[in-house]
């Protein structure tokens, strides 16, 4: 594992970082701002943007990796970097190549919170807020999408979490067996957890009717 006082400096050197990149959004230097991002992620992470967006995310959390568990300080510090890094493709009219890297730090942020729980000084639910708030105008992958649809879930968002499934099955990105099984976990919830995230137990037990049938026509 990575010594505390390690990871201390680490978060700290980030603030410093950002309150540069900051400084140099405001004055619209964004070829600085973006070389900033690079520079402080190839000296505290032996990373660069570039590289982080040609991983897979299951490589890239193995490069993160000491041991068998990915170091999640870093992994959520390479996604609010990526973040910051689209922000300013977007801002530059790059929007094409913003969008890889908003996707990419949403579901580094997502996987490192439902691991790990949110971590002190990297706003990483706001970030993700953000995130999925920003994408929406935009035709995401699947496998973004598989990541909001379970973050959706954690956070109690039934109705969106329910919505997200059939964004998915109309990829053919999920199984009948992995959506049989999202609406059995909500099954188990009170119906007060039900209403709050928007699907009441009458209208659970219709999805999950049209599920099985659209399930059934699938396979056959």
């Amino acid at each position: 594992m990575y010594d505390r006082d390690y990871l201390m400096r680490l978060i700290s050197q980030m603030s410093v970082a950002m309150g540069r990149l900051m400084g140099l959004k405001e004055q619209k230097k964004h070829d600085e701002a973006m070389e900033l991002i690079d520079e402080f992620l190839s000296r505290e992470l032996r990373m660069r943007t570039r590289l982080a967006l040609g991983l897979s995310d299951e490589d890239l959390l193995k490069m993160l990796s000491i041991g068998s568990a990915p170091n999640l300080e870093s992994v959520a510090i390479i996604a609010a970097f990526l973040q910051e890094d689209g922000d300013l493709l977007r801002e530059t009219g790059r929007t094409v190549d913003a969008v890889p890297r908003y996707e990419k730090a949403l579901r580094l942020l997502i996987y490192a919170i439902l691991e790990g729980g949110p971590i002190k000084g990297l706003r990483m639910e706001e970030r993700v807020r953000e995130l999925i708030a920003g994408l929406e105008p935009y035709e995401t992958t699947s496998e973004t999408k598989r990541s909001i649809w379970g973050w959706e879930e954690s956070q109690g968002q039934y109705a969106d979490a329910e919505n997200r499934l059939y964004e998915l099955y109309e990829d053919r990105a999920v199984t009948a067996d992995e959506g049989r099984s999202f609406y059995k976990r909500l099954e188990r919830l009170e119906d007060d957890a039900l209403e709050r995230g928007g699907l009441p137990r009458g209208e659970l037990r219709e999805g999950l009717e049209q599920w099985i049938k659209l399930a059934g026509e699938t396979a056959s």
